[in-house]
Formats: structure tokens, sequence, C-alpha cells
């Protein structure tokens, strides 16, 4: 629950990003207003999740150790590291919940778990690895390097639902979280596309922000930032007061008036 989008633009030399704020605990039934879901990562690279935030922040938090101590400089290093870096979160929780339990750890199960577990309970294990799944977590990296602005969604499920490492430049922008769908629409009707100018793309993006909001479990706080090479600008409260106002603006202008269709059912 919660909507992040970005899209590329000036030709795809830039990207604009943008997220809410709302957090569910869903033990609690509770929605909340919390930190941003805008995490900088690098010069001119951030992150955004849906799903779990505890289990995005873990994710997120040892990706960024990892591209700076190992000097990652393109969007598809980073993007890459952190399908790695969530693809061993889940191996490591699920030898924590399934064979730790039994006495075996990943590699000695891996070597002798067929020889010396009973195949009944071999199987069940087996079985339990392979549906195995963390509570849902998607991310959007997106950034710009010396190749251009570039956008990855990376999506895992388990062993039987596959990793996924989504390449979303050709169609130039990608929302997720239960406000995605509106959002994707909105972008679509926009036409949106990387070789939009990034003034045009900001508005865009905000309004497909917006839409989102009548999703469930969408904030109405609104971060965005603009990332360019080299360095990420986030809008201030100026800026979007006026992007509001433009947006309640074009809003009104597309209302047909009542007293050109009052008698049409006539």
């Amino acid at each position: 629950m919660t909507i992040c989008v970005a899209a590329s633009c000036e030709g795809g030399k830039k990207c604009v990003v943008s997220a809410d704020r709302e957090v569910t605990a869903q033990g609690l039934s509770l929605q909340f207003e919390h930190e941003k879901k805008i995490d900088v990562i690098g010069q001119s690279c951030v992150v955004m999740a849906s799903g779990d935030s505890l289990l995005a922040a873990e994710v997120s938090e040892r990706t960024r150790r990892r591209v700076a101590i190992e000097g990652l400089g393109t969007i598809q290093q980073i993007a890459e590291t952190l399908a790695d870096v969530y693809l061993q979160c889940h191996l490591s929780r699920a030898e924590s919940v399934i064979l730790r339990p039994h006495g075996w750890a990943w590699t000695s199960y891996q070597q002798d778990g067929a020889q010396r577990i009973p195949a009944q309970v071999y199987m069940q294990i087996d079985n339990q690895l392979w549906t195995f799944g963390l509570n849902v977590v998607e991310f959007l990296v997106a950034g710009v390097d010396e190749s251009g602005a570039h956008i990855y969604r990376v999506h895992y499920e388990g062993v039987a639902g596959g990793s996924w490492l989504e390449w979303c430049d050709r169609l130039g922008y990608r929302a997720i979280g239960s406000g995605g769908p509106h959002a994707s629409i909105l972008l679509a009707l926009q036409g949106q596309q990387r070789i939009f100018p990034v003034g045009e793309t900001i508005f865009n993006v905000y309004s497909a922000k917006k839409s989102a909001e009548i999703a469930p479990g969408v904030g109405l706080e609104t971060d965005m930032a603009i990332i360019e090479d080299n360095r990420i600008v986030f809008l201030d409260n100026k800026a979007f007061d006026r992007l509001e106002n433009l947006r309640k603006e074009l809003t009104a202008a597309r209302k047909v008036p009542p007293e050109k269709v009052k008698d049409l059912y006539a």
C-alpha cells in the first residue's frame, strides 16, 4: 500500500520521482504519515519501495553500503545489487524459519540434506523452501548515469514466484504500490514519454500521484525530486503550491458546463 512513481524526461537525460509518506501498521489497522520513501543512493540515484516498510528499509540500507564499498557507478549495477540483496534477505529468513529448527544451515542442507534426511521429511522441507515468500515488497530504482536516465523495478516473491529485474526505460515511466494502477493510467492518458520536457513531466508525475490518492493506503503527503547528472533536487512547498493550482485549473477546464448538457436526455 503506497504510491511510488518514476518517469524519465528531457530525451532520457533526467528523471522525476514522487512518493507518498503513508505507513500502514497491519496488526494495528493503523495508517499514519511518516518519513520520506525516496531513499537517496549515490549522487544521482534513488530507491522507492511499496510493501513491508521495515524490510524495504533493510534492503535499501544494505544496498547503499554495498554501492559505497564497491564504488558502483551505473544505475543498472545499483538495481542488480538491490535485487541480489533482496534475494539474500529472503534466503536468510528462509534458513532461519525452516532449516535452523531442524539443525541445518543452507550449506549443509544443500550438500548432505538429500542423503541424511528421510525422503518424506526432505520433500516437506523442500516444498516449504520452494513456497516460502517474504512479505511482498516492490522497489523502483531510478537515476541518471553517463548513459542517461534509467528506471528499474525489482520484485521478488520467493523461489516459486521468480525474481524480476524489469527494465522500464522503453516505457519511460513506472508506478508501484496500491495506487500504481491509478497513476499509470493517468500517465498513459497524458501520453508521458521520455522526450517530454522536465516541466511537463513534473506536472504529469504530480498529477499521477494525486490521482493515486483514491487508492487504499495512499497518503496525502507528497515528496518529489528531479534527478539530474550528479545531483538530486527535491521540490519545496512553493513548487507544490504552484503545481496544485495548475492541477485545479486544468480539472476545472475539463468539466462540461451544466447548461450545455441539461437537455441531452430530452
